[in-house]
């Protein structure tokens, strides 16, 4: 029994043990009698008080019927029975960690692997258990000594690439999720989590085979309908999505991210005639009602929240989409707190003193000599994927969206002694080089060959423009502006991660916008990179005007193509995935008027460009 999943199943250390009472107890699992497995257990311990294991089994059991007393009491006992025996403190552990007191469950694991080093399950259990308890080097560290025991561990792969994954350590994550599919074809998540994998590096097509596959191995697999629908977003394909949610939700009805991806598709026109309408009903209702639920954990409010307003904006309903986005946002706030201005400031402050015009001079031959390059830059949600769907319409020219590639190889390279802000100060005429061609395997990666430019549209890239001006003097620069009032509404509406603090309160956000404003001007005055600053508000009066001018910006030959963006299959991996799959429309401008009455703290920000 792994600890990040508890089956109803007595787990790996009960199917190891081929002992006539693990073999009943089993037995019973498998034919889902847990009262009668429950009765083994005690009938044992009735007629052998001292039988430890009868105890342990007792414990799991109890755990996982939720029976907190009996089973911690029957855990303990068993350790009381056999102290020198790791299965015990192991059953202990599993206890804990089912009851999810995980700092418990990591204490008893330690002592299972220091009883003895040899048992894989423990080594297992207790980096699952440092993993939930944020601490990715133990974890590691521990599942690695499970896979040195036992090298065909395929849930411990499965937990190691997970961890891989939240580092970015793509590669290592792939590794793991290969072999675990390889010692066990069955696991549906190995398909699963590699095609998040593959799905966070743009292989989309890919992902949504992999997912296909997962829901083949068990079509009750969860992580594979939410990841599938996920996909289908991506490729533009919104029935199937809003299916693949609405699967979700069949087999986890408080699944709160299904339920807020699947309202921000649903439409109140157009739908099926085959009671859809009704089913629709009971999840809006449902979704409403747990914003009113003050025993809801502001996490899944957060994420229900948002797809109500979406679906409530759709239908021009404003009040009811204010209502639920200021729901959503305050829970959001609650989770990952206000923005940390001082720090925001220090990090632009540190910016502008450090990457000056002769800093620049002196590392002009750092880096590649390649111009393909292209950074699509500013705020989120002020036009960067319209401006790269334009872009990549063009036949000799390929859209690669959000890639993570220039902050990961920044933090590599700053490490844990220096502000991530500072790593083009520690580069020097090699590394420039060395790093560059790594992050243009990752551009290229999935590009047809001979192509003039490739884009990276990760708008808060503007913050490492001097790292990427260091790597690639010849690059271009695209900086997407937007009304001030449109901007920040279409961010407050959004559901960005957690991580984004400035997005749920408009004080922050009209904070964020000045310090990146301030630092935009700087790079104007310092960066020797072309850049050209393009508006959404102008490419929405005149599409053609601003598409042939940025074609000529990046130096290729124009392309009737690029006027027909909306018609591209390509896969767009962010909030505006719909809105640039249809053609050039202008009712995002000036949007904000819709809720002057309801956002009044929307009217400062009216005044500013």
């Amino acid at each position: 029994m792994t600890v990040s999943q508890p089956s109803a199943e007595f787990g790996t250390q009960g199917r190891a043990d081929s002992s006539p009472l693990v073999l009943a107890i089993n037995a019973a699992l498998d034919a889902r009698d847990v009262k009668r497995a429950l009765l083994i257990c005690n009938e044992r311990i009735e007629q052998v008080p001292d039988d430890a294991q009868a105890h342990r089994c007792l414990a799991v059991l109890s755990a996982q019927s939720g029976a907190r007393v009996v089973a911690i009491a029957a855990g303990r006992r068993a350790c009381e029975l056999a102290p020198d025996d790791a299965k015990s403190w192991c059953g202990l552990g599993q206890v804990y960690a089912i009851l999810n007191e995980l700092s418990n469950a990591a204490q008893c694991f330690g002592e299972a692997v220091n009883i003895d080093a040899r048992d894989a399950d423990a080594w297992h259990n207790l980096g699952t258990a440092m993993k939930q308890l944020r601490r990715p080097d133990a974890a590691i560290a521990a599942l690695k000594n499970a896979l040195l025991i036992d090298a065909t561990r395929a849930d411990t792969y499965l937990n190691l690439g997970t961890l891989f994954s939240d580092r970015g350590r793509f590669e290592d994550a792939v590794e793991c999720f290969d072999r675990a599919f390889k010692y066990d074809p069955g696991m549906a998540a190995s398909r699963s989590r590699l095609a998040w994998q593959l799905s966070t590096r743009g292989k989309v097509t890919h992902a949504e085979t992999l997912f296909r596959q997962s829901l083949t191995m068990d079509p009750g697999h969860v992580e594979g309908w939410l990841g599938l629908g996920r996909t289908l977003e991506d490729l533009g394909e919104g029935e199937g999505a809003r299916s693949a949610y609405l699967n979700v939700l069949k087999l986890r009805p408080d699944h709160a991210m299904a339920l807020g991806q699947y309202l921000a598709l649903l439409r109140d026109e157009k739908r099926s005639a085959d009671g859809g309408d009704a089913e629709s009903a009971v999840w809006v209702a449902r979704a409403e009602q747990t914003l009113r639920d003050d025993a809801v954990q502001d996490a899944a409010k957060a994420l229900i929240g948002y797809g109500v307003a979406k679906y409530h904006d759709r239908s021009r309903n404003y009040e009811g989409a204010a209502r639920a986005a200021r729901v959503a946002n305050a829970a959001r706030r609650r989770v990952s707190g206000p923005l940390d201005r001082d720090a925001l400031s220090r990090r632009v402050d540190g910016l502008i003193q450090t990457y000056t015009a002769a800093f620049f001079a002196e590392r002009r031959q750092f880096g590649l000599g390649t111009d393909q390059p292209v950074f699509v830059v500013g705020l989120p949600r002020s036009g960067t994927t319209l401006t790269e769907q334009i872009l990549a319409a063009h036949p000799m020219m390929h859209g690669s969206g959000e890639l993570p590639t220039l902050g990961r190889l920044a933090a590599r390279l700053s490490g844990k002694q220096h502000e991530l802000w500072q790593a083009a100060t520690l580069l020097d005429e090699v590394s420039s080089r060395t790093i560059g061609g790594d992050y243009l395997r990752e551009l290229r990666d999935g590009a047809p060959k001979g192509l003039l430019r490739i884009s990276d549209k990760s708008p808060l890239n503007y913050f490492q423009l001097a790292f990427a001006a260091v790597l690639f003097p010849g690059a271009r620069v695209i900086h997407c502006r937007r009304a001030a009032a449109d901007n920040a509404l279409s961010i407050w509406m959004e559901n960005f991660g957690a991580d984004q603090c400035y997005a749920t309160d408009f004080d922050d956000l009209s904070f964020f916008r000045a310090e990146y404003l301030r630092l935009m001007k700087h790079w104007q005055q310092v960066l020797p990179l072309k850049m050209l600053e393009i508006r959404y508000e102008d490419t929405v009066a005149d599409l053609e005007g601003q598409a042939r001018r940025l074609i000529e910006f990046l130096d290729v030959p124009w392309d009737e193509a690029c006027l027909q963006f909306h018609n591209s299959n390509r896969a767009v991996q962010t909030p505006s995935r719909w809105q640039v799959r249809q053609p050039i429309y202008s009712r995002s401008v000036e949007r904000w008027k819709a809720y002057a009455e309801q956002l009044p703290e929307l009217l400062p920000l009216s005044c500013e460009s």
